[in-house]
Formats: structure tokens, C-alpha cells, sequence
């Protein structure tokens, strides 16, 4: 509202005047701009051709007896009665237990 210099109805003195500052009232004015954009995303499928083996063991047994014979011989004397026996050491046994790779023990 304007106030008139002739207006004594609304005079006040300039020492008097109230000023009153409101915020600054902001006003956004917006333009929308469209724009695409095309995102692709590609994909690769793998085809993957398995094969699967098995494999199988076996472990067929057999079984097998053996029958051996030990021979040992004994030199007793002459007296049956009275028997004083020891191992007979003749070169054919010997030869036989080089041949077999036998060890010679004691006992035998």
C-alpha cells in the first residue's frame, strides 16, 4: 500500500516506522528433461556334457593248500633198547638245505 504525502489521515513520523524483515520465500521453477538409457546386461550359457565313470575294482581270492613233508634223519645206534640218537649230518641233506636257501638252526 502506498502512501500519500497529502494523506494526513495516515501520517506517522519516519522515527516512529516499524520494519518487519520476512524469510525470503524461494520459489523452484523445475524442467524435467527425458532422456533413455538402454542397460544390457548380456548372458553366455555354457552347455557343459558331463560323462560319469565308475570304475570297479575286483579282488577275486583263490585258495590253495600245500602239503609238505619234513624229513629228518637220526643216527640211534645199535641199541634199540637204548637209544642214543643225534641229527644225521649227511652231504645230501647239506646240499639240499644250501640249494632251498634254508638257514641251519639249531633245533632242526
Amino acid at each position: 500500500m502506498r502512501r500519500h504525502c497529502n494523506s494526513r489521515r495516515n501520517s506517522v513520523s519516519p522515527a516512529q516506522d516499524e520494519v518487519i524483515v520476512n524469510p525470503t520465500e524461494r520459489v523452484v521453477n523445475t524442467r524435467t528433461n527425458r532422456r533413455t538409457v538402454k542397460n544390457i546386461h548380456p548372458t553366455e550359457v555354457e552347455n557343459v556334457n558331463r560323462t560319469i565313470i565308475r570304475n570297479e575294482h575286483y579282488y577275486p581270492v583263490s585258495n590253495s593248500e600245500v602239503n609238505e613233508t619234513v624229513v629228518r634223519d637220526y643216527d640211534c645206534g645199535s641199541d634199540v633198547n637204548s637209544p642214543n640218537c643225534r641229527r644225521r649230518t649227511s652231504p645230501a641233506n647239506n646240499s639240499n638245505r644250501r640249494n632251498c636257501g634254508c638257514k641251519k638252526r639249531g633245533w632242526m
